[in-house]
């Protein structure tokens, strides 16, 4: 997998860390951000950017021959030869061009993996290894430009899946306006105050349970 796409500097991470502290510190809440840069290789687009290259390929040969069009004559082995570097063009192109990689990945499958590696993360960063099940996950897909946030059985008691929605619009704005360090931290913020909002109150002995800090996989 490439190099995590997102870029934190020294300060912001400090930065997000305290944001997790701030809004940990009111509520027995437990929150964890989670930045990777893609949920999965997507190794059908490479193939699917192959064959519609190739049929692309045939098509304009076969229209331009169809019409006359033509500028010289061709051979069979001239055709053959352009069809398959029409094909590598589209394979290459597919793999490794984040844009052009989009366009031949469905969404339902990005959709599928972004949550496959969300729930992965939630059991390997050990969300849920709290006293009273309260922990967050907030986890951001730099590729597939996707948000999830999953809580525990603890914070989903109280919090509905639907109230999410506004902390992954925050993350998500502040993506688009190139600044993923202040998105995340607007939706730290907005977890806090829904946590406070929903009665997830803080215990007498609110230890931090999990790290603070950003993870980047």
């Amino acid at each position: 997998m490439a190099q995590n796409s997102f870029k934190f500097t020294a300060e912001e991470k400090q930065q997000i860390k305290k944001a997790v502290e701030a809004a940990e510190s009111k509520t027995s809440g437990e929150i964890v951000p989670f930045f990777v840069d893609q949920s999965d290789e997507y190794e059908i687009a490479a193939l699917r950017g192959a064959i519609i290259f190739v049929i692309a390929a045939l098509f304009i040969v076969g229209l331009l021959s169809y019409t006359w069009a033509l500028p010289f004559p061709i051979t069979p082995l001239e055709i053959i030869i352009f069809t398959l570097s029409m094909g590598v063009l589209g394979f290459v192109l597919a793999r490794y061009s984040e844009t052009v990689k989009r366009i031949f990945v469905p969404k339902e499958l990005m959709v599928e993996r972004v949550e496959q590696k969300a729930l992965i993360a939630f059991l390997e960063e050990e969300v849920f290894n709290t006293k009273k099940r309260t922990g967050i996950l907030i986890f951001v897909s730099h590729f597939e430009h996707m948000v999830e946030v999953i809580g525990d059985s603890g914070i989903n008691e109280n919090v509905k899946q639907e109230e999410w929605q506004a902390v992954v619009k925050l993350v998500i704005e502040g993506i688009k306006a190139k600044d993923p360090a202040s998105g995340i931290i607007k939706g730290i913020h907005l977890c806090g105050e829904l946590l406070e909002r929903a009665g997830v109150n803080k215990p007498r002995d609110n230890r931090n349970e999990l790290s603070d800090d950003i993870r980047l996989g």
